[in-house]
């Protein structure tokens, strides 16, 4: 509600043009009038194009704060001016009201521009926002309602200048006022403050980004800083209006030779920190005991728990495998669900300004990849250098032995040895289909979308493929999982090569795998057991020590393919002997039950 006050103004002229201090503020010359109309109509001009300019970068950070203050600063000219030239006091006052929207809203959008293009979105984000705005909302309130508390002005009186071309409201302020007005001013200095501390050691078109805009904003608060001092006084024009020029000016000059919006500056702790958390290695940071302090976002991952649940605690409760003694490249184990990763150690210490250790930061790289792909070396060289070169000299044998046996007309003989042969031939086979599934294993890095195929279909794919090649086998499938449980194709080359082992490595007329699949405790669990003489214990010795030595190593490629399609499935494979005989092989695969 806005209250017209009862106004003599012959009073008034007594009141102020016999005292010492009215003649001095409210005779100024008529060219100083004109000077700051001038600059207020200039004010609404140049907002507006900030506003332009802002608006058509909006997805910039910042451009929206620069445009709301640019509108802010707009609408506080264009009212104060109206204000002035108005005769009519209800009118008057009411534009001195609805200024109030702009003198309220500029502070909070300098504030949000400020922090947006200083990198702090934090401060930007919607929460702080709202708690920024409380006590202006509260301000705008008592402004609309003054006239029931008198919290915001107390009296306000109409007083004639410059020979009374214009009228200025005199008001006599409340203490909410002051609050509003302190607020604002706290608000303006946080701005310039975060702007200036950014700008420091960023490069040089950027500082003078910070100088030109910090400069341009301070002169509307020290417009209004003099404005308050004079209005101690007396009644006095608001400077404050026409101040908002030279923000105006700064802003132009920064955007059209120093690319404001164009890009945006990025601070060195911002840097610093986006690329410590989005970095690929886990960050562990402790302190001098060697508690957890911090954990990067591929850490938490990593350590399958959040950073707050970490913090705090020992990282020997954290990591297992580490000690303060562990040396740099050092490899440690971490568990990652029911699989395992294989990281390489970096740990340093760091120190404050006086050189006195606060803690150390441990970088764990994930080298799983690289020793996979060490292992699969291995074994190649081993296929290549062993198995191949065994198979090529026992066909060579056998070849001159089938050649001798025809010289020598002994063709029984012959034709047992081309039949050996044959079987050896078929090896080599054999070996370069696998080392090729080997290849394609290589060659998936588990990078890109993979379509899900159902359990069940693979499973029974791979029985069905076993039987084609052997049939004397007796391949049973006691149990499948339920059609909409699905995972990766891997899985097929997987069981087909474990049944396969059971029935090719079998002494019996009739081999016999049984094959039963379900869903357990959220995971695939497959269990493949046969009845044959078992697995040699030295092929599963270089199988769990994760790598082959020249006295250790595996007969083949079928176990080492098994292995590596499990850990891109991201499970685990057992291997039990049965009491009764034969070989229980159980399979825990991260699958997902589809919709």
């Amino acid at each position: 509600m806005v209250v017209t006050p009862n106004i003599e103004w012959r009073a008034v002229e007594q009141l102020v043009f016999g005292g010492a201090v009215g003649p001095q503020l409210l005779t100024q010359p008529v060219s100083l009038v004109v000077i700051i109309i001038g600059l207020m109509v200039t004010s609404g001009v140049v907002s507006g194009y900030v506003a332009l300019f802002a608006w058509q970068r909006r997805s910039m950070p910042g451009a929206i704060g620069l445009g709301v203050l640019a509108l802010a600063s707009g609408w506080w000219s264009s009212g104060y001016l109206l204000e002035l030239i108005v005769a009519d006091v209800t009118l008057k006052l009411t534009l001195a009201d609805l200024q109030w929207v702009g003198v309220l809203v500029a502070p909070i959008a300098w504030f949000f521009f400020a922090f947006s293009y200083a990198g702090r979105d934090r401060f930007t984000a919607r929460p702080s926002l709202c708690v920024l705005s409380v006590l202006p909302v509260i301000g705008l309130v008592a402004v609309w309602t003054n006239s029931l508390h008198h919290l915001m002005w107390t009296s306000v009186t109409v007083v004639p200048a410059v020979g009374r071309a214009i009228t200025i409201l005199q008001m006599e302020w409340g203490p909410l006022y002051w609050v509003v007005l302190g607020y604002s001013y706290l608000l303006w200095l946080a701005g310039a403050v975060v702007i200036l501390r950014t700008a420091l050691d960023m490069p040089d078109i950027y500082r003078l980004q910070a100088t030109t805009l910090v400069l341009g904003t301070l002169m509307p608060v020290l417009g209004n800083f003099a404005t308050t001092l004079l209005e101690l006084y007396g009644a006095a024009i608001d400077m404050t209006p026409a101040a908002f020029t030279f923000a105006g000016l700064a802003c132009t000059v920064a955007i059209s030779r120093y690319e404001l919006l164009e890009s945006r500056p990025v601070p060195r702790w911002v840097a610093r920190e986006r690329v410590v958390e989005t970095m690929a290695d886990a960050v562990v940071v402790t302190d001098t005991k060697w508690r957890v302090t911090d954990v990067n976002r591929a850490a938490a991952r990593v350590l399958n728990d959040t950073a707050d649940e970490l913090k705090g605690r020992p990282v020997g409760d954290v990591i297992d495998e580490f000690s303060p003694d562990q040396r740099d490249t050092d490899q440690v184990t971490v568990r990652l669900g029911s699989s395992q990763r294989y990281f390489e150690l970096r740990t340093s210490a760091f120190c404050d300004h006086h050189g006195r250790d606060i803690g150390h930061a441990l970088v764990f790289r994930d080298v799983t990849d690289r020793r996979l792909n060490l292992q699969q070396l291995e074994v190649m060289n081993r296929v290549l250098r062993h198995n191949l070169r065994t198979e090529a000299n026992l066909l060579e044998g056998y070849a001159n032995l089938v050649l001798d046996d025809i010289d020598g007309g002994e063709f029984d003989d012959a034709r047992d040895h081309a039949k050996t042969l044959q079987d050896h031939a078929k090896t080599l086979v054999n070996i370069s289909q696998k080392a090729r599934k080997l290849g394609a294993t290589r060659g998936n890095d588990g990078n890109g979308d993979v379509q899900l195929h159902p359990a069940a279909v693979q499973i029974r794919a791979a029985a069905d493929a076993v039987r084609t090649d052997f049939t004397c086998a007796n391949v049973r499938l006691v149990e499948l999982p339920d059609r909409d449980v699905v995972c990766a194709p891997t899985l097929e080359p997987i069981v087909r090569e474990l049944v396969e082992n059971g029935v090719q490595h079998n002494g019996s007329s009739t081999p016999v795998v049984s094959v039963t699949a379900g869903w357990e405790d959220d995971e695939l669990v497959i269990r493949i057991e046969d009845n044959g003489p078992g697995i040699n214990a030295s092929e599963l010795a270089a199988i769990d020590a994760h790598g082959e030595t020249q006295l250790r190593h595996a007969s083949g490629l079928g176990l080492w393919l098994v292995k590596w399609g499990v850990d891109q499935l991201g499970g685990t494979v057992v291997f039990h002997r049965r009491e009764e005989g034969g070989t229980e092989v159980v399979l825990r695969i991260q699958a997902v039950r589809s919709e």
